[in-house]
């Protein structure tokens, strides 16, 4: 427990320096996403390979990998463009959605039991969301990062969901088949890359490659596949007030009261959400909500 306890700490460090890199240098998403999937998913690939490591996989494990990989690439390019569009606080806050999202993933498709509290949650997430948007009009700035943003943390609150369910799939295995299918879906739109940068650009593309997606995402995988997903949604809103204070220290960006209200009640939402699934449920016998079914599919 205290490994992944200091992995965790490592990647939540690592994960709050993202949407002020992404907004500081001037490549675009698609750039950003290309280079940093590639030089991960080569330099994994390497690794694997040296220490005797990469596994065959099944055809029907293939298309799970495939499925985590483009919900990993479509959660990565919608919240670039939130960060562009908007500032690295409002794509900070945004993805604080991910804790409420992960309760009702849980609800919807693992068989948790719904309570009170998360109607509370996503009162309070809703609440913070009309008090950080100034008008709900796709034009403005703020609101068009809000909803991208918003949309990248509900894929990202899949991901613990089908870790979990598919953990049978090796972490390190799973984790190399997460970026490489990622990097196939942003080769999609490889012909929108450019690549005419400063050395500013290139010393933080190569920070996102392998500080935070080689070494943060991997220990993310492992801290999410040994820990429930009630506990990772907590532990993930540690790198959210460092996103922020960093946008507004490093990049000078604004922080209102009405900012700073609405994120506190987005992040209280989720922690709350997911406090309330550790309680212990009112049937005796019956499973926590926010837990898991973790029994592997039959081969």
């Amino acid at each position: 427990m205290l490994r992944a306890a200091v992995e965790a700490f490592i990647a939540l460090l690592l994960f709050g320096c993202i949407p002020v890199v992404v907004r500081m240098i001037s490549a675009n998403p698609y750039t950003i996403g290309v280079f940093r999937l590639s030089i991960a998913t080569v330099l994994l690939a390497a690794i694997l390979a040296a220490r005797h490591q990469l596994r065959r996989v099944e055809a029907r494990d293939l298309f799970r990998l495939a499925i985590i990989g483009f919900l990993f690439g479509g959660h990565w390019l919608t919240l670039f463009f939130a960060v562009k569009v908007s500032s690295a606080s409002i794509g900070a806050i945004g993805l604080s959605s991910y804790g409420v999202d992960l309760l009702l993933l849980g609800i919807l498709f693992a068989g948790d039991r719904p309570r009170a509290t998360l109607i509370v949650a996503v009162l309070l997430a809703a609440a913070g969301a009309v008090l950080v948007v100034p008008t709900f009009d796709l034009r403005n700035d703020t609101a068009l990062g809000m909803l991208l943003a918003c949309l990248s943390a509900l894929m990202y609150a899949s991901l613990p969901l089908l870790h979990q369910r598919w953990s049978h799939i090796d972490t390190a295995t799973r984790t190399l088949g997460q970026f490489a299918f990622a990097l196939l879906f942003f080769s999609l739109f490889v012909t929108k890359t450019e690549w005419q940068l400063a050395p500013r650009d290139w010393a933080g593309l190569l920070f996102l490659a392998i500080g935070v997606t080689l070494i943060a995402h991997s220990l993310w995988v492992r801290v999410t596949t040994r820990l429930r997903p009630s506990t990772t949604s907590i532990l993930y809103y540690g790198n959210i007030p460092f996103a922020i204070a960093l946008g507004v220290l490093v990049l000078g960006e604004p922080l209102t009261v009405r900012t700073m209200s609405g994120a506190v009640l987005i992040i209280a939402g989720g922690v709350i959400a997911q406090l309330s699934s550790l309680l212990p449920s009112c049937d005796e016998g019956r499973r926590l909500p926010g837990e898991l079914h973790l029994e592997r599919e039959p081969d």
